[in-house]
């Protein structure tokens, strides 16, 4: 079973103390079925550059935002998403996320399941959930 890691999961196994359900369920896996989104590098990105370079996590997290695309397998917002984020968005009964539903038509675009503490928005968009932080 493959799962793709919403930003908060990927942004736990770093902390440092991160949250041992989470971190358990991680390490359990095989890191080969592990993967992220472009919109969870884009958003880790953004973190790093909103820090300033006197931060005291500002090489650690930079190293961290570097290394993720070599850790995990990235899955793009392809023409399948795009496709499905369509469909999501003309039936939804109300707004939704932005990146959210960008990562939500990719997980559903590949029949994967999102690995996230914030599960409402992704039940919402029809998507498969894993919550290891309960």
């Amino acid at each position: 079973m493959n799962f793709v890691l919403d930003t908060n999961a990927v942004s736990e196994t770093v902390k440092p103390r991160p949250n041992t359900g989470l971190v358990a369920w991680h390490d359990a896996q095989d890191p080969a079925q592990l993967f992220i989104t472009t919109i969870t590098l884009a958003e880790v990105w953004h973190g790093f550059h909103g820090l300033k370079p006197e931060h005291p996590d500002f090489e650690r997290i930079k190293l961290f935002a570097s290394e993720l695309s070599r850790k995990y397998r990235v899955l793009n917002f392809d023409t399948r998403a795009a496709a499905i984020w369509g469909e999501l968005t003309a039936h939804s009964d109300g707004p939704l996320p932005l990146r959210d539903s960008f990562i939500a038509a990719i997980v559903r675009s590949r029949g994967f399941r999102i690995v996230t503490r914030d599960t409402a928005p992704f039940e919402r968009m029809g998507c498969r959930v894993i919550d290891p932080w309960k």
